[in-house]
């Protein structure tokens, strides 16, 4: 490995690319039967390609934080440094342009991100939301109360919502325009992210500099650029946010498509972002990684999304995602991995010292070891060849799958194969013991007793 690493010693800009929502099953370079990724393919081919790189997080909100901090989501109080802070220490540029609203707010899902401080360590940190931009999602958040509210208050009343469900549709399906969600984008596009990243690379190329970039455009709603029925797109995305379980399997499928369009945009975007980096000659001293924070369900298990607006939940859909290392040597490796490792891995890359409080290690370290990802109700341990959700609901039963003989994760088996499930509660509750930090010990000793109670189930 120290070989290896001697070849990137002229490696000094770190260049990391996350998409929101895109899922490892729909790159090229890991089987997907369309042509949609043509760029980020070429970059995994030309680089290492990680088969099993598995989020911590079913969101944003649980998953940024944890890659950029090396720590296990969910968080509470003040966390430790971030990737962005021990580079700026060790004399980066640093920065990020991402335009994820939810990195700006308070939301009541364990995540305080007052707290967090997702800026820290960023010389630069352009969410790339201007007053009206703000005014747009404050707007279009305000406009769906009602539809959310009366969901909720007569969600166990059919006859009510059906009602209200038909004048809905009638007034979506005539005036969409007026009805419609957040189509006309007041979110910054990937062509909009290149054009502030490659200003801030144009000004700071003579730095060793970490610029993050984090693009929107695979995330809800699926504003499809090259879809020409307009009306049918406000109609279907609307829907889809107010009344997803009256959505028809075609309706789905057409969400699908737009997903799958959006997938193609930022290829194209990435593949144009990287083509200037080499005019400026900035791509033969950087590496560029890319991954995603989460993917997003159609209807595989039941749901919609990633638990934003749905059920949240840590099937593959969700928590698999593209991991890519370019501009160090090429390699496929199908060892799982974690992005808990990201920022560690970084570290070794450029021979900085990892912090004591970084709970995952390198990349390249060869074991074999299982992942823990979170959501709000649901934590899960996988392997490569099982994975195990405990579900934290009384209501809902504990999950076990034969990743081999069933990627789809359809037939669950928990109850049939008592010795693999607790061999893997065991290991979800070594790994949990193992990986949290000190300001975190309290919280994991009570989750460790209340999964040790499932266990003697």
């Amino acid at each position: 490995m120290d070989e290896e690493f001697s070849r990137a010693e002229n490696k000094k800009n770190i260049i990391l690319i996350t998409v929101d929502c895109l899922r490892a099953d729909h790159l090229g370079c890991m089987g997907y039967e369309k042509s949609l990724t043509p760029m980020i393919d070429k970059l995994a081919n030309e680089g290492i390609l990680f088969e099993n790189a598995i989020s911590n997080g079913y969101n944003t909100l649980y998953s940024i934080p944890s890659f950029l901090t090396s720590t296990l989501p969910p968080f509470k109080g003040i966390m430790g440094c971030s990737i962005a802070e021990i580079l700026k220490k060790n004399q980066y540029t640093t920065a990020t342009f991402n335009p994820n609203p939810v990195i700006l707010m308070n939301l009541p899902n364990d995540v305080k991100l007052g707290k967090l401080r997702l800026d820290k360590g960023f010389d630069t940190f352009d969410v790339m939301l201007s007053g009206k931009n703000m005014a747009g999602i404050m707007k279009d958040s305000l406009f769906h109360i009602p539809i959310k509210s009366a969901r909720a208050i007569f969600k166990n009343k059919n006859g009510i919502i059906n009602s209200i469900y038909k004048i809905y549709d009638i007034a979506l399906k005539q005036w969409p325009s007026i009805f419609s969600s957040k189509i006309d984008t007041y979110l910054p596009n990937a062509e909009d992210l290149n054009k502030a990243a490659l200003n801030w690379v144009r000004k700071n190329k003579e730095n060793n500099f970490f610029l993050w970039i984090h693009y929107m455009d695979v995330h809800e709603p699926y504003a499809s650029p090259y879809y020409e029925n307009k009306k049918e797109l406000l109609y279907l995305i609307t829907k889809y946010r107010d009344f997803p379980n009256k959505l028809t399997n075609k309706e789905i499928e057409k969400l699908h498509g737009f997903y799958e369009d959006e997938i193609k945009f930022t290829d194209k975007a990435i593949g144009a972002f990287v083509e200037q980096l080499k005019q400026m000659n900035c791509n033969e001293n950087s590496i560029i990684i890319i991954s995603a924070d989460h993917g997003d369900s159609f209807n595989e298990h039941g749901a919609l999304g990633h638990g934003t607006y749905f059920v949240d939940q840590l099937y593959d859909e969700i928590i698999h995602v593209p991991l890519i290392i370019h501009g160090l040597w090429k390699e496929r490796i199908d060892r799982q991995v974690e992005l808990l490792d990201l920022a560690p891995t970084i570290c070794e890359i450029l021979d900085i010292q990892k912090p004591s409080d970084f709970e995952g290690n390198s990349l390249f370290e060869k074991t074999n070891k299982g992942v823990i990802s979170r959501s709000r109700f649901s934590i899960s341990f996988r392997m490569l060849d099982y994975k195990l959700i405990v579900n934290l609901k009384d209501d809902m039963e504990n999950e076990l799958y034969d990743l081999k003989n069933d990627p789809g994760e359809k037939n669950n088996i928990y109850k049939y194969n008592k010795d693999i499930s607790r061999r893997l509660e065991s290991g979800m509750i070594s790994t949990l013991k193992n990986k949290k930090s000190k300001h975190e010990k309290t919280r994991i000793k009570n989750k460790i007793k209340e999964l040790s109670k499932k266990q003697k189930i």
